[in-house]
C-alpha cells in the first residue's frame, strides 16, 4: 500500500472553526494584556518612591525634613497659639516620622504657619544660641534648604533649636 506523504483534510465543521476562532481571540487578549502590563511596568513609579518634595505639611505647621529639597522623613512642629512669643522648641525632643531624633538632622524645612521662626544651633536654646536662619511672619510656604550645592549647605544638620514668634 503506497503511503501518502500528505494527509488531506476535509472541510471543517462550523463548530470546529468557532473553537479555533475563540482560541485565537483568547490568545490575542492574553498577548494584549501582557503588553499593557509591560507598558505599565516601565512607566509607573515604583511602589517605594519617595513623596513629592515638601509633601503633606499641614497648613498650620512648620515641617522639618531629613534630606534636601523637602524629602526624606519629616517632623511636624506645631507652633504655639497666637501671642506665643519666644516659644523655644528643642529638637532633642522632636522626632522625625521614622523615629529618629531631629536634633542636628534637619536638611530642609517649610513654614506653613503664620509665625516667624528662628533656627538656632544650640541644644538648649537660650544658653549660647548661634542663629542659623530665619523666616518672617505671614510668609506661608517659606522654605529653607541646606543640601549639597545650595548657598547654605554649611548649615546642614546643625539646627538644634527653634524659636517661634506668633502674632
Amino acid at each position: 500500500m503506497p503511503s501518502r506523504p500528505y494527509r488531506s483534510y476535509g472541510p471543517t465543521s462550523k463548530a470546529g472553526s468557532t473553537v479555533a476562532l475563540t482560541s485565537f481571540k483568547s490568545a490575542a487578549a492574553a498577548v494584549s494584556t501582557a503588553l499593557a502590563g509591560a507598558a505599565l511596568l516601565f512607566t509607573a513609579a515604583p511602589a517605594s518612591a519617595a513623596n513629592p518634595p515638601y509633601d503633606g505639611c499641614p497648613a498650620w505647621a512648620l515641617c522639618l525634613y531629613q534630606h534636601e529639597g523637602g524629602t526624606g522623613s519629616k517632623a511636624v512642629v506645631t507652633p504655639p497659639p497666637a501671642g506665643g512669643n519666644a516659644a523655644i522648641v528643642r529638637l532633642t525632643q522632636v522626632h522625625f516620622l521614622n523615629g529618629e531624633l531631629a536634633d542636628n538632622q534637619v536638611t530642609s524645612w517649610i513654614n506653613n504657619s503664620q509665625c516667624s521662626v528662628k533656627f538656632m544651633d544650640d541644644p538648649y536654646g537660650e544658653l549660647h544660641p548661634s542663629d542659623l536662619d530665619f523666616t518672617a511672619m505671614w510668609n506661608w510656604g517659606a522654605k529653607g534648604d541646606y543640601g549639597t550645592g545650595t548657598s547654605k549647605y554649611y548649615l546642614n544638620d546643625r539646627i538644634s533649636s527653634l524659636q517661634f514668634w506668633c502674632p
